[in-house]
């Protein structure tokens, strides 16, 4: 065999999985037909919160006069924002190019398909062969034909990221995290938003208060929710106006409709589903706990596992896949993974959801402090949300957590570690945090569920 390991795919699973195989001293190549860093570095994470810094930076503008600062005038310029989302993602992007030559780690630049146990074949007809593959092909918006798409009027997220002017009136399909981080983009650069979601509430994969309050933020802000609700059909009378029916029949004109309504998985037309990998309901790869799929010598990694679409858990998975295949016994535990929305007020969240405890009859103990009761976040003029613990009912063993507030997806992580060591509790109520800091709210939600905080009942 030529290599040790080939990667089909360079999004952050396979990017992170080579680099891992050629710290271990493998030989490894990358077979990506595009840039580094796939989806999350080129159309999601990094763009999208490049964006939300600058309309962030315009909502404390805005809002200034709080702070006993006064400022007139106040505008922004839409392409210059892209212009500096560009620059950050190029930026990344050629870091992990240097970083690919530094470590010596081929590219193919080019579509590849898996052709047999052992072969990646690219569409040059260079034929790759490898002890192991590991597949990291990602996902891509799904595109719905009722929608009718053109990516014109009716956008997807990608091209949602290259828009030269804010629609005047938006409809975002979907109410989960795509849908909800780009309508606080947008809402924030003065578009009038509405959001559409089938279920009863947005952000159905959160905690159901985290869900409540986000949808009371939402509507301070002007945004628009209708809940419960399904899109019929969707007419481009002309460009900045589309017509859309929803099933509650009523109508109504919008200047620019966002499909969010999902991600498909990319396992069709690159081989993956003619060589006898085992799938889930012929939908994703089914792998075991060591990355493997049904082929041994095959493993899969990332958003086509159906595990959870996330960035960092495919990062995580394409260390574990690497280190198995060196001989390093490695599994995830998926509820110590964190996930994170970045709306405003940001949301982040780790394991059990309180209603899922109680649909499972588990007895458990909760805990939750506001950010209002905290001095640092008052200061900061940010006291929307609160932190929210799940223990068993000795309080030792934490189960679940989520948080609503500033720096969310920051203050997540000291969870993230008494989750993942399996530390008690009191592993985190003993260790004396810096006052004030934001991180006091964690804390004190955690000495809650011993009835101990110091500054709430």
């Amino acid at each position: 065999m030529e290599y040790k390991i080939a990667v089909l795919g360079g999004g952050p699973g396979g990017y992170t999985a080579a680099i891992r195989a050629a710290q271990l001293g493998m030989s490894v190549i990358i077979v990506e037909k595009a840039q580094l860093g796939g989806t999350c570095l080129n159309w999601g994470c990094i763009p999208t919160k490049a964006i939300l810094s600058c309309t962030d930076v315009l909502s404390k503008i805005m809002n200034s006069e709080e702070f006993g600062i006064k400022v007139e005038k106040v505008s922004y310029d839409l392409s210059r924002i892209m212009e500096r989302k560009r620059s950050i993602v190029e930026s990344l992007v050629q870091g992990l190019d240097k970083l690919f030559k530094l470590r010596k780690i081929e590219i193919v630049r080019e579509n590849g398909s898996i052709t047999g146990m052992n072969e990646i074949t690219t569409s040059s007809g260079r034929k790759i062969t490898a002890e192991n593959i590991i597949l990291a092909t990602g996902s891509e918006p799904l595109e719905l034909d009722c929608f009718n798409i053109d990516h014109i009027n009716v956008i997807t997220s990608n091209d949602a990221l290259s828009l030269e002017e804010v629609p005047e009136k938006m409809l975002i399909i979907g109410g989960g995290v795509v849908g909800c981080e780009f309508a606080g983009i947008f809402s924030e650069l003065g578009s009038k938003i509405t959001i559409v979601e089938m279920l009863d509430m947005l952000l159905p994969t959160e905690d159901n208060q985290v869900s409540r309050s986000i949808q009371t933020s939402f509507k301070k802000k002007g945004v628009d929710i209708k809940l419960k609700t399904m899109v019929e059909k969707v007419t481009i009378i002309g460009d900045g106006n589309i017509v859309v029916n929803f099933n509650d029949g009523t109508q109504e004109s919008y200047s620019k409709v966002l499909s969010a309504g999902g991600r498909k998985v990319n396992i069709k037309g690159n081989g993956i589903d003619e060589i006898g990998t085992e799938l889930i309901n012929g939908k994703f790869i089914k792998i075991n706990d060591f990355m493997q799929t049904s082929v041994p010598n095959v493993y899969a990694i990332g958003d086509i596992t159906g595990k959870m679409m996330l960035a960092h858990a495919a990062a995580a998975q394409g260390i574990a896949a690497v280190s198995n295949i060196a001989g390093k016994v490695q599994e995830i535990d998926y509820s110590a993974i964190p996930s994170a929305i970045f709306t405003s007020p940001e949301i982040a969240s780790l394991g059990e959801r309180e209603q899922d405890l109680k649909s499972k009859n588990i007895d458990y103990k909760v805990s939750r402090f506001s950010f209002a009761a905290n001095g640092k976040a008052k200061g900061l003029g940010e006291t929307e949300g609160f932190v929210k613990i799940l223990t068993d009912r000795s309080g030792e063993n934490l189960l679940g957590a989520h948080i609503v507030g500033p720096h969310a997806s920051d203050l997540i992580h000291e969870l993230v570690l008494v989750k993942q060591n399996k530390l008690s509790l009191h592993a985190l109520t003993n260790s004396i945090h810096a006052h004030p800091t934001l991180s006091e709210c964690v804390l004190e939600a955690a000495e809650g569920i011993f009835k101990m905080s110091i500054h709430s009942i």
